[in-house]
């Protein structure tokens, strides 16, 4: 389920912390864990922020982040339900053991 952007603005910074750290395991990249370990290292370095103006712009940014990996979520979704390898009923030995087959 994609969440509208209404309703990530309304989500609390821990919902939205929790939303991204959820959803950064269908991110598609072989850097994934250090995507996850940024995130955690962002949450923490604001975590002491007093300045409206620069808590509304990381804020901005962790929205926008989570609709960014909610997309490769479905997209990963989508990818499970649409390509599926068809069963055509091949059913031949990929390694024959007759007397005419030549073993290395």
């Amino acid at each position: 389920m994609q969440h509208t952007i209404q309703e990530i603005q309304a989500m609390s910074m821990l919902t939205l912390y929790r939303m991204l750290i959820k959803n950064v395991q269908y991110y598609p990249s072989k850097n994934r864990f250090k995507i996850m370990l940024a995130i955690k290292e962002s949450f923490r370095d604001n975590r002491q922020l007093n300045d409206s103006k620069r808590i509304t712009q990381e804020i901005k940014i962790a929205q926008m982040g989570l609709r960014n990996l909610e997309m490769y979520r479905i997209k990963n979704n989508e990818m499970k339900d649409v390509y599926k390898v068809k069963d055509d009923g091949f059913q031949d030995s990929m390694n024959p053991k007759d007397k005419n087959f030549i073993y290395f």
